[in-house]
């Protein structure tokens, strides 16, 4: 019977099959832990989160790990079983966006070259998720088979998880999970601190950790990650002798216990956070590096001598730093808790009119405010629907966004406390059409429209600065949140020259379409203007009968279609040398044609 393949079932079902696996290995994994394991299979973890689109010299991050794994692809050993997995490639946060290309088996070249060179960044970095579901994969292909593939995980990631999840926990778990497992990690063009959360994976599943900072350096250390794969594995230790009671047997040494813990807290009144909920970078006071891992110390550790050390401490993987003092009493124990000074957010979307249920795909940014203004480049943290998202405190511009429409807001974010904020992320449509007057042929292309707030803003505010711009030759409809607006239509016979324009109240409904037909209760000019003397034509000038008043000019020609509100109108005409000739006066009658042949001295 075939694996399932955990990524086409609910969450909470994935994680009892990985539980059963589990369960399968306390059985038996003492027996099969004496025989020897074939040679490695290796499965890639790319990085297709939008923060691959940042550039080295130049060159976009993705397009460099494009070049290099198809050359690494191209030349592979097809002796060495070979898989992929992506995630963040194909919907903007969705910390579920997770493909299986292939597990490793038979090596598909041009499968997976083409995949590599599909991968347009999108979203974010599902780091936990996705380790925890390639080693439940691996688990299940290889359940019951002896001897047992020896399994290699190889993550390549730009940066930090953004899902809220723990990799450097969700590397030791695997560990137990699934024995023999290394987890490789090449960290590509990542910051120290991105750097040390990166390798604390490694670190918890008897990886190795490379960091790579450029294409050269990328392509060494996936070599040097597939060499470890397909390197021979140690046999396996003889079985120990059956212990036998005896006097001069000696108890096995326990575990060290923690020599030092360090502690953190939220806020100044807070609890302190458990030890191994913050990572901390322990300098000396000269910049050099002393201690780097969680706030737990054991003797193999450096020892902090009593005083006061420069310190980075971050809550889990999150943007929740602070760079602070710490304080080694004369007991070498802390003195008190470092204050973070952070809280957290729970953001929510809703798209329909079911609140509980939460818009997919839904993507947030926190921009920080200072002095009232939005930073220009949002934090690197990102949030699910209803997760909590740790964040230093302060003011925030929140964005969501849902497919093309945004909502933001400004939240507050406490010291110690929860802020939570709901995003109406509901839309309506709008497909409009126009008709020179009723019962007449849609205008299609000849018109255009603009949608703004208020009958105000549609007089005074310029075209580019609308709400929503719809050209008349898209027929696409177009989205917007509900609410009561006005649309102004403009009516162009010929780009470039006088249009006609009117402005209508629209009504925009939650989940409905709106289709106006707007009537612009106007008549059609054709004009075509001649000098008797052949002086050139420089302008015309559209003149209402009533106050003289200019409606419109034309300067581009002498022959013109174009639309006008009923009304008495002359032609002012300006010859070079800027004389002018008014014509007859002329009806514009709503739904007519009128048509001009003028001749000027």
């Amino acid at each position: 019977m075939p694996f399932p393949n955990l990524f086409f079932l609910p969450r909470s079902l994935a994680v009892a099959i990985v539980s059963v696996c589990v369960s399968f290995i306390s059985l038996f994994g003492p027996l099969q832990a004496t025989r020897a394991q074939t040679a490695g299979e290796v499965l890639f973890v790319l990085d297709g989160s939008n923060s691959m689109w940042g550039q080295i010299d130049g060159i976009a991050k993705i397009a460099i790990a494009k070049d290099v794994m198809s050359d690494l692809i191209t030349d592979w050993d097809a002796k060495v079983p070979v898989g992929m997995m992506i995630y963040g490639h194909r919907r903007k946060g969705d910390c579920q966006d997770i493909e299986v290309v292939a597990m490793p088996g038979q090596v598909d070249r041009p499968l997976l070259i083409d995949k590599v060179k599909s991968i347009s960044p999108r979203g974010k970095t599902p780091i936990s998720l996705s380790l925890t579901m390639a080693s439940a994969q691996l688990l299940l292909k290889n359940l019951g088979k002896y001897p047992k593939p020896r399994s290699s995980l190889v993550l390549v990631s730009d940066g930090l998880e953004t899902c809220g999840a723990d990799p450097c926990e969700t590397a030791r778990n695997l560990d137990l999970a699934n024995p023999g497992l290394d987890v490789h990690v090449i960290g590509f063009d990542v910051t120290n601190e991105e750097s040390l959360a990166l390798q604390c994976i490694a670190d918890n599943s008897g990886g190795k950790f490379f960091r790579a900072n450029n294409a050269s350096e990328l392509q060494a250390a996936l070599k040097e990650t597939v060499k470890l794969a397909k390197a021979e594995p140690k046999p396996a230790p003889p079985p120990a002798p059956p212990a036998t009671a005896s006097k001069t047997s000696e108890p096995e040494p326990a575990d060290p216990e923690p020599s030092l813990f360090l502690y953190a807290k939220l806020c100044e009144s807070c609890d302190r956070l458990a030890a191994n909920k913050v990572r901390w970078s322990v300098k000396e006071r000269d910049g050099g590096s002393l201690y780097e891992g969680l706030g737990i110390l054991y003797p193999s550790d450096p020892v902090l001598a009593p005083g006061r050390y420069p310190v980075t401490a971050r809550y889990e993987s999150s943007v929740l730093v602070r760079d602070t003092e710490l304080i080694i009493g004369d007991d070498g124990q802390q003195v008190g808790a470092v204050n973070l000074m952070g809280g957290t957010a729970t953001l929510f979307a809703y798209a329909t009119d079911d609140k509980s249920i939460a818009a997919d795909p839904i993507l947030y940014q926190f921009f920080p405010l200072k002095d009232g203004k939005a930073a220009a480049k949002a934090l690197t943290e990102a949030a699910s629907s209803n997760s909590l998202t740790w964040l230093p405190a302060g003011r925030f511009k929140v964005v969501a966004s849902h497919g093309t429409i945004k909502e933001s807001a400004e939240i507050d974010i406490l010291p110690g406390e929860k802020t939570r904020h709901d995003f109406d992320m509901r839309v309506g449509y709008i497909q409009p059409s126009s008709v020179l007057s009723a019962g007449t042929k849609p205008l299609g292309g000849f018109a255009d429209y603009a949608v703004f707030k208020t009958e105000q803003d549609a007089r005074t505010k310029q075209t580019l600065d609308s709400l929503l711009f719809l050209p008349g030759s898209q027929k696409a409809k177009k989205p917007l949140k509900p609410g009561q607006y006005v649309i102004k239509a403009f009516v162009n016979y010929n780009r470039g020259g006088p249009s006609m324009s009117r402005i209508f109240p629209l009504e925009i409904k939650a989940n409905e379409t709106a289709t106006p037909q707007l009537d612009m209760q106007a008549g059609l000019l054709s004009h075509k203007v001649g000098s008797a003397s052949g002086q050139r034509i420089i302008n015309i000038d559209y003149m209402r009968a009533s106050d003289d008043k200019r409606v419109h000019y034309f300067n581009q020609g002498t022959t013109k279609t174009l639309a006008l509100p009923q009304d008495r109108y002359y032609l002012r005409v300006m010859i070079s040398g800027g004389k002018t000739f008014n014509t007859d006066a002329f009806d514009i009658k709503v739904g007519q044609a009128t048509n001009l042949d003028v001749a000027i001295p």
